[in-house]
């Protein structure tokens, strides 16, 4: 073997160079290129095209919503993931009962179909500063419901 390194010397540190180099181009191209060609929300967004929110069960949502004497601003957002996000902005002195109750006419304005695909998060909140407001909400995609987060203290 050592006959054999030192009489083709040349060709072995050739050979092994040219080994290495596809053994590295290899594994960059099976490990790391795959990587670059993904979207942000990796495969999560399987389906999608299925389940788009449309722009009048949005507008159904916020007509509803605005019937409501206190409820004064509306907003939602889906920034291409899993999650339909709703901003609720009411009236200062509106009941936090009543304000969590605005979830519900949300979850009856979208199909089963669709709540069983997204996650839903709503944030009601007020113009003025209220020691009750903001109240964030979240309904995983497995629930029936919103859970609404632990009662907001002041920080004071």
């Amino acid at each position: 073997m050592k006959n054999f390194f030192n009489s083709h010397k040349k060709q072995c540190i050739i050979g092994g160079i040219v080994f290495l180099v596809l053994f590295f181009g290899i594994i960059i191209w099976l490990f790391v290129v795959p990587v670059f060609s993904n979207n942000k929300f990796g495969d999560r967004l399987e389906n999608v095209e299925d389940h788009k929110i449309s722009t009048s069960t949005i507008n159904d949502i916020e007509s509803t919503l605005k019937e409501n004497q206190m409820v004064s601003d509306f907003e939602y957002s889906n920034a291409g993931g899993r999650t339909l996000s709703f901003m609720i902005t009411v009236a200062n002195d509106m009941n936090k009962e009543d304000a969590k109750k605005l979830g519900d006419v949300i979850l009856d304005k979208i199909s089963d179909k669709d709540k069983e695909y997204y996650d839903i998060q709503i944030l009601i909140d007020t113009e003025e500063e209220n020691e009750n407001y903001p109240i964030a909400g979240y309904k995983h995609k497995t629930e029936k419901a919103f859970d609404f987060g632990s009662e907001v203290e002041s920080s004071e």
